[in-house]
């Protein structure tokens, strides 16, 4: 072990300028005019970080807890008790396994659709009903939605969130492992979406609403 010599260093970028895939690289889309050009210090502080992990992006996130009223605004509450009461008084819809994870490895992601061969779309219900099911599948949570959201404010193009659209095309998911009251009564869980811009957003989805094979619900094995 040892700092890295000067003959290393131009070793290794005529390997990377060399192998790079430049054709596949679109100029103004990828943002490398801000991200580079005006920002050569932040990028190579990046550079470097990716050298030090063994030219690899980040491959984790750390879970945030989250609540609700804060993030969302007053009288938004973790739905409590049976998916047909008032959703004010019981226990937490909330699934307890995501609760004990604090970093989630990308490789662990798991998408949902739950759909079966007769089904175009199923209501969010149903889809809730067929994943608690599924003992083997943790369906993450809100914990997990907010170190994804931290994550993605934080490292824009080189967060997570970005990382699974690149490697997976994965534009909507959603958290069914924490099931949240909207003011009004209704039963939600949290999204993030991506749009036509490349910027990811959050909503919250009601399940009452009809979920298709777009709708990826995010969880790992249990």
């Amino acid at each position: 072990m040892g700092q890295i010599t000067i003959d290393q260093s131009y070793a290794i970028m005529a390997i990377l300028t060399t192998n790079a895939r430049w054709e596949e690289i679109d100029f103004e889309i990828s943002r490398l005019q801000d991200s580079v050009i005006r920002d050569p210090q932040g990028a190579g502080g990046r550079f470097t970080d990716f050298l030090k992990n063994g030219c690899q992006f980040a491959k984790s996130i750390l879970t945030k807890p989250f609540n609700p009223a804060e993030f969302i605004g007053e009288e938004w509450t973790v739905w409590k008790g049976p998916d047909d009461g008032d959703g004010l008084s019981g226990e937490e819809d909330i699934d307890p396994r995501s609760l004990a994870l604090v970093k989630i490895e990308v490789s662990q992601f798991l998408f949902e659709t739950c759909l079966q061969a007769s089904d175009d779309s199923i209501t969010g219900e149903e889809k809730l009903r067929r994943l608690k099911a599924a003992s083997n599948f943790t369906r993450f949570g809100a914990n997990v939605f907010f170190g994804l959201w931290l994550d993605y404010k934080s490292n824009k193009e080189n967060s997570v969130l970005e990382r699974l659209y690149q490697e997976r095309k994965v534009t909507y998911l959603d958290f069914p492992g924490t099931v949240l009251r909207a003011p009004i009564g209704h039963r939600n869980v949290l999204c993030l979406c991506r749009d036509v811009d490349g910027q990811w957003g959050w909503c919250g989805h009601w399940l009452a609403y009809g979920w298709s094979a777009a709708d990826l619900s995010a969880g790992c094995a249990s």
